[in-house]
């Protein structure tokens, strides 16, 4: 489950990206993420990446708060988690599902996890 719990993200210079998001997404759920630029959608994602910390509220994934982690315990939490961006970042040589897969199979998880 992915929970944001009054997220906000204040940058320095006093630009508020985020005021108080209050978020849940259950396993199985597909959420799609939508807004004017600026709105803070990649900003929240950068949460959700461990890109960026948040000012105040909570991120919480697999219920841990992502705030607690720290070092080998972030790199860790990075690898589990998978963003194809909007500027598709992609190896053009690949299918869309072999980009998202490369993470997993450089990690060395199993074919048949790989293909849930």
């Amino acid at each position: 489950m992915i929970e944001l719990i009054e997220a906000r993200k204040r940058y320095s210079g006093g630009q508020v990206a985020l005021d108080g998001v209050n978020l849940r997404v259950d396993p199985g759920d597909m959420v799609f993420i939508t807004g004017h630029s600026g709105a803070g959608k990649s900003t929240l994602l950068r949460l959700l990446m461990l890109a960026e910390r948040c000012s105040g509220g909570q991120v919480r994934v697999g219920g841990r708060d992502l705030a607690q982690l720290r070092g080998s315990a972030v790199a860790r939490y990075r690898r589990s988690v998978g963003v194809v961006f909007q500027d598709h970042r992609l190896l053009m040589d690949r299918s869309i599902e072999e980009n998202v897969a490369l993470p997993l199979v450089i990690s060395g998880f199993p074919s048949d996890e790989i293909g849930r």
